[in-house]
């Protein structure tokens, strides 16, 4: 785009100056495209020359001996869940009560860039054959046939470590860092679903290698792509230490310099325990950018889905969801609520949901289509924590829902909040209860609405629990209506 928009500009300044001259109008404007296709591997050529001289120094300091830095670990959102009660019909329920707020949480945006930030743009090397293929959560990815000589990992002390840098930085890098933005762009990743497919890319590249060797190369890459991003150690164990534009909640962190320091987040698949780690003292220079989460766009996996039959007190829904789509999404760190309740659908899930939630509400009044859904969310699923189904902290995107077997009541509130929101266009905001419980809270057209409800921005937000089972809209848990509640606002 950048270099025909610099051609067209050329061609301009050739028609200008054809104007004023008699030479000949093509011979002159292939001169001038062979001027301009110089000029450009001119400036990536001193581009490459740069990163090579940062890689060069980086390695350097990578072969200094590392500091040991403390972890620290926030406090699990859901700490002490509640688990689902059971309206009983004709129980006496008491008047409406506004439910306590203690604070409104806004959508969360990334930090504002440094002053300083390093403003070069790599350019997407397009693939050509003959390719490797590479299957990627069912998308099957082209990248450039290559054999690159990269010797093993010979340890993980700061001189190996810097040594496997060091020949990486004398590989033609450039190539699969254009693959891999290539791809990003035909895929519709975000930041995390690009990490995701440089570990596939170097498994493509080099096969059978260590998961140490993946760590270096996976923060090498990021690097060169601009992103903040270091090597960590714990004892023989290499890991990913990454600076993400949000809270990430299931994993251990630490601050990089002052209080006021780059938050480095340990990305730990394997869920080890760890209470400190060591890593170079110095960070690469010019990496300046965190990793945004958000899930704007559903990746382009293909279109292979996978039905799934759900039932509740009325009726049964046949559901489809992308298998692909939802193996990504496991390998989600547990980010802040509103990214899951904001995520994009895949294509084969929200064809299903319309096919078959939407003729079920048609005609319904507001009060009615949202019962409609919150009895689905209530009744289709079985319950277990997340300390019982998997033994570490793991919130659910709607696909991942849909996909298990069992769910919580976060997983329940973010796949309510994103029906209402979506097959109704009603405003909805996420209800956090510190440490315990996660429901969600609905905007009605009709003031005279009745039941327990929140004030958000002066307006009335009536309270829907997906996990307190057979409560219709307006029905709070008992145990939790004196609980002050954090309101998490979504966008609109």
């Amino acid at each position: 785009m950048k270099r025909n928009w610099l051609l067209s500009g050329c061609i301009l300044f050739c028609l200008g100056a054809y104007a004023q001259t008699d030479k000949d109008f093509e011979e002159y404007a292939r001169e001038q495209e062979a001027a301009f296709d110089t000029y450009v591997r001119t400036e990536e050529e001193s581009f490459k020359a740069y990163n090579d001289s940062i890689n060069r120094e980086f390695g350097r300091y990578l072969a200094e001996t590392w500091p040991d830095y403390p972890l620290s670990k926030k406090e699990p959102p859901i700490k002490d869940p509640v688990p689902p009660d059971v309206y009983e019909p004709g129980t006496p329920r008491p008047d409406p009560v506004k439910v306590p707020v203690r604070g409104e949480i806004e959508p969360p945006s990334l930090p504002l860039p440094s002053p300083h930030e390093d403003k070069r743009k790599l350019t997407p090397i397009p693939v050509e054959v003959p390719a490797l293929k590479v299957d990627f959560y069912g998308a099957l990815v082209s990248l450039r046939k290559a054999s690159y000589a990269l010797p093993a990992l010979a340890g993980v002390d700061e001189k190996a470590v810097s040594t496997y840098w060091n020949h990486l930085s004398r590989l033609p890098y450039m190539e699969w860092v254009g693959s891999v933005l290539a791809c990003k762009d035909d895929l519709s990743l975000n930041d995390w679903g690009m990490y995701q497919l440089i570990n596939h890319v170097f498994t493509a590249y080099f096969p059978r290698r260590s998961t140490n060797e993946q760590v270096v190369f996976a923060v090498f890459t990021l690097n060169q792509m601009g992103y903040r991003a270091k090597i960590g150690r714990v004892r023989q164990d290499l890991f990913p230490l990454i600076a993400f534009g949000c809270n990430v909640s299931n994993t251990v962190f630490f601050r990089y310099g002052n209080e006021q320091g780059v938050v480095y987040t340990v990305v730990n698949a394997g869920h080890k325990d760890l209470t400190s780690i060591q890593t170079c003292r110095m960070e690469y220079g010019g990496a300046t950018k965190r990793f945004d989460m958000s899930l704007d766009v559903a990746p382009a996996l293909g279109d292979r889905s996978q039905a799934k039959v759900l039932r509740d007190k009325q009726r049964s829904y046949t559901l489809q969801y992308h298998p692909g789509y939802s193996r990504f999404l496991e390998t989600y760190p547990c980010v802040d609520f509103n990214y899951y309740a904001e995520a994009a659908l895949s294509e084969a899930f929200w064809e299903s949901v319309q096919q078959q939630i939407t003729p079920v509400l048609k005609g319904l009044t507001q009060e009615e289509a949202v019962n409609t859904l919150l009895h689905f969310a209530q009744y289709a699923f079985q319950y277990k924590t997340d300390g019982d189904q998997f033994g570490y902290e793991h919130f659910f995107f709607p696909e991942e829902t849909i996909a298990s077997a069992y769910s919580d009541c976060e997983d329940r509130a973010i796949l309510f909040s994103q029906l209402v929101r979506r097959l109704l266009g009603m405003k909805v905001v996420l209800l956090y209860y510190p440490g315990r419980h996660l429901a969600a809270a609905v905007r009605f057209d009709n003031p005279a609405t009745r039941g327990d409800y929140v004030l958000v921005d002066g307006q009335k937000y009536l309270v829907c629990d997906p996990t307190y089972i057979g409560a219709s809209l307006g029905m709070g848990m008992p145990d939790l209506m004196e609980v002050p509640i954090e309101v998490v606002k979504l966008k609109d």
